[in-house]
């Protein structure tokens, strides 16, 4: 049977962050100082400590007033967690206080502290991206303004903003469970985008490894003949693709990604070089001038992990050409500086993988660092 994947993602975006969270059905836990590490396996909502808010078709809330059991992966799906203290003051990390463990027969809540907490835990069914945007209104490209209506740059609702402001577009691939990046780092990616029509353009959160265009400097072939492409696309377990866990590979489309060569950047991608049909590329030099400024505020500009040597400048995957009286070979990269400038092919820079979700791609989850969204399917 054909898969369909929810997606739930909620563009809705004024200076690149998300701030409504939707399609989401609530419980709240108003639990009482507790003697002890608690576990529950079982919904008893007769003392009225504990409330399940369902979400309608409509984005309203209704009551669930006759559940006996927590919430199964075949009706909802969990998201995160929120715990405030009796003075009603976030308490942070929700991992810390408790957990939601979906558990065979029956999912199981675990509070795991003493003191007196209030937790909302999250759930949801999930829609299609431009449903929810469209049903939501608002502002999808963050640019800082305001307004009903979508405004794509170069086919995509982007973020945009710095690193301060855009803090909702992380997404842990590879497994349901968010806490998979903690342990995991490399599977944390970000969201450039998503498509008008509906699919998500994604970048590694952190460097792949470092690449050559090609290892002479006067090489001027296309991006597809570059040793860059060969290892992003590559099918070994020692290439970025060949690594990526069959779940993975299943979401990500085959994309025709444009080949540009210019000397000068603009907001739109171009062709000169033709174009190629593959999985894995690299952000354009577009992306990142359409992502925020060019120093290192840019939210797309590496933040952490950064060793402040050359291994640490980041390639793009657009050709500048020739300089230096025709003599070199160049390509777009991003500086230390966080600036986009050019220089020498035949450097091993640091890549970042990018792909394409498909349009079917759910997500589920706050989009942080520290509760990303991630990938959610159903039958």
């Amino acid at each position: 049977m054909k898969k369909k994947i929810l997606n739930i993602l909620v563009v809705i975006l004024t200076i690149g962050v998300i701030y409504e969270i939707s399609s989401y059905f609530i419980i709240k836990s108003n639990n009482k100082v507790l003697e002890d590490i608690k576990t529950v396996d079982t919904f008893d909502n007769k003392d009225k400590t504990l409330s399940i808010m369902i979400q309608q078709e409509d984005y309203s809330y209704k009551e669930d007033t006759s559940r006996t059991t927590w919430p199964s992966r075949d009706e909802y799906m969990y998201v995160g967690s929120k715990c405030v203290d009796k003075d009603n003051k976030d308490l942070g990390e929700p991992t810390k206080y408790i957990s939601f463990e979906e558990t065979s027969p029956n999912p199981t809540v675990t509070i795991k502290t003493k003191k007196t907490i209030y937790c909302t835990l999250y759930f949801t069914k999930g829609r299609l991206a431009l449903e929810v945007l469209d049903k939501q209104g608002g502002t999808y490209y963050a640019d800082g303004k305001t307004g009903d209506s979508k405004v794509a740059v170069d086919g995509l609702y982007r973020f945009k903003g710095t690193y301060q402001q855009v803090i909702n577009n992380y997404i842990c691939l590879g497994d349901e469970n968010p806490d998979v990046c903690k342990t995991n780092p490399d599977n944390m990616y970000r969201i450039i985008g998503v498509t008008t029509d509906g699919k998500l353009k994604v970048i590694k959160a952190s460097k792949s490894s470092s690449q050559k265009w090609f290892s002479s400097y006067s090489d001027s072939r296309t991006w597809n003949n570059s040793l860059a492409y060969a290892y992003l696309n590559g099918t070994s377990s020692e290439e970025f693709y060949g690594s990526l866990n069959g779940r993975i590979k299943e979401l990500i489309e085959k994309h025709t990604w444009n080949m540009e060569k210019r000397t000068s950047i603009s907001i739109t991608v171009g062709s000169e070089d033709g174009t190629v049909s593959n999985y894995i590329g690299l952000m354009y030099a577009s992306d990142y001038k359409n992502a925020g400024a060019q120093d290192t505020t840019n939210w797309l500009f590496i933040q952490n992990g950064m060793s402040g040597n050359t291994s640490d400048v980041e390639w793009t995957m657009s050709r500048y050409g020739m300089y230096a009286y025709d003599t070199t070979a160049a390509a777009w990269y991003i500086d230390l500086s966080g600036k986009l400038s050019f220089y020498d092919l035949s450097w091993p820079y640091a890549v970042r993988p990018v792909f394409y979700l498909i349009s079917t791609t759910g997500l589920i989850g706050f989009g942080t660092e520290q509760q990303p969204y991630t990938i959610t399917t159903i039958k």
